[in-house]
């Protein structure tokens, strides 16, 4: 399958969603991987608590696993993403994109997840020690 999408509360697993892309013709795997920072601003993180609109984020995350696949010619693509809690040092989200050279499969690596912070239907709490905020904006 060119493009998978998942969404999950459980932890990611980064090489088992490796091993399921297709290498056929493939000279390169590029990957984005973010995980909870322990500290933000200098605070400490407890956590990062993520809502999803259920219904609406996998076609979101499929339309842009397939414009990433036209627009930088890639073979099959990868999109995880977590929702509820994520605890520091935990993985949020998972993006491998393989292509047959290096250029394109960085490239559409980069622009997948900076789409995804643009377009999915994301939002974010962050639980610090002195009290719980949400983050503007998607993702």
């Amino acid at each position: 399958m060119p493009v998978a999408v998942s969404v999950t509360e459980g932890p990611i697993d980064t090489i088992g969603l490796l091993s399921e892309l297709s290498k056929d013709g493939v000279g390169a795997i590029a990957s984005f991987i973010g995980i909870v920072r322990p500290v933000n601003e200098s605070e400490k993180v407890l956590s990062l608590e993520f809502e999803t609109w259920d219904e609406k984020l996998p076609q979101v995350l499929t339309d842009i696993g397939n414009e990433a696949l036209n627009q930088y010619n890639l073979h099959s693509i990868s999109i995880t993403h977590r929702k509820g809690t994520v605890l520091p040092g935990e993985i949020i989200v998972c993006i491998h994109a393989t292509s047959a050279h290096r250029a394109e499969a960085f490239a559409g690596c980069s622009w997948t997840i900076d789409e995804l912070k643009r377009q999915a239907p994301i939002w974010k709490k962050e639980k610090t020690q002195s009290g719980s905020y949400w983050i503007e904006g998607l993702g």
